[in-house]
């Protein structure tokens, strides 16, 4: 295949137009049409159609785009590779959801960097989907998620530690500190996640599994952050990690909702590429730190 060929088309697609990508690249409009036709010749297929004043990639257009900009990502992190091993500076690109970020890795990064100084920490914040995409993009070196069950063809996902899930409210809610039958809950109003939180998956799977009513809506929230501090003003009760409700819980910001007969866990995964079987010196070092066996 025709690589430069393939990296004008890539950028053809991603930027939607023909124009845009040759002011891109430097190149005349009629550079770049000449050069998807060639594209389309070699591989004997269709790859864009034209819409209004931009176009509009094929299904197979679309295949081979996402392809190619893998290939792209890889190259580009090979050459950085390259220089860390020239310059004796390491860049570490880490993809992760925002429970670990946040609550988990922070005391780990700051030592690993202590020890290191010449390495350098690029971190990425996304939801789990997020997550597999830059790692399928080559554009990070592993990734972090909390999730129940996770399964990705191209990915491995090995747990190194499970998260207990809290029922918190204002200790002024009727329900604060008590222990109560999980049915109890699908009577009053909750502070949801947004759609695609990990978080929201859970909560849906706990009610669902134990044959029960999900809560009432009562406020739906953007981030774990913002949902807490909904709760601690006084509102309704929500679902949430016990990293990023400990201290509210202590303050008395925050309290427990005990559910009988029910124990809530998700699980911290450590997310590498299946086709890379050498295991990164920040993942041994993490492992080394939460004793864990390799």
């Amino acid at each position: 295949m025709n690589l430069h060929a393939l990296r004008i088309f890539t950028s053809v697609a991603r930027l939607g137009s023909i124009t845009a990508a040759a002011n891109e690249l430097r190149l005349s409009q009629p550079a770049v049409t000449i050069q998807i036709r060639n594209l389309e010749k070699e591989l004997n297929l269709k790859l864009i159609e034209s819409k209004g004043r931009g176009i509009q990639l094929t299904t197979e257009g679309q295949y081979i785009y996402e392809q190619g900009q893998r290939l792209f990502y890889l190259e580009e992190q090979m050459t950085e590779k390259i220089k860390t091993f020239i310059t004796k500076e390491e860049k570490i690109q880490i993809a992760s959801s925002y429970i670990p970020i946040n609550y988990v890795l922070p005391p780990y990064i700051a030592e690993y960097k202590l020890m290191k100084p010449n390495v350098k920490f690029f971190i990425s914040l996304g939801n789990v989907k997020n997550v597999e995409e830059q790692l399928l993009n080559y554009q990070a070196d592993f990734g972090f998620v909390v999730q129940g069950n996770l399964e990705r063809e191209e990915l491995n996902f090995e747990k190194i530690l499970d998260i207990d899930f809290y029922f918190v409210a204002h200790p002024l809610h009727k329900l604060a500190n008590q222990t109560v039958p999980l049915k109890t809950l699908s009577k009053e109003e909750i502070v949801y996640r947004e759609k695609g939180s990990a978080t929201l998956d859970l909560l849906e799977a706990i009610f669902y599994t134990n044959d029960c009513p999900l809560p009432k809506v009562g406020v739906q929230m953007q981030g774990l952050h913002e949902s807490i501090k909904v709760v601690e003003a006084g509102y309704g009760f929500m679902l949430a990690p016990s990293f990023s409700v400990t201290n509210s819980i202590e303050s008395q910001k925050l309290a427990r909702i005990y559910i009988d007969g029910v124990d809530i866990k998700q699980s911290l995964f450590i997310c590498t590429r299946k086709n890379e079987t050498i295991e990164h010196p920040f993942i041994q070092f993490l492992k080394e730190k939460l004793d864990i066996k390799c």
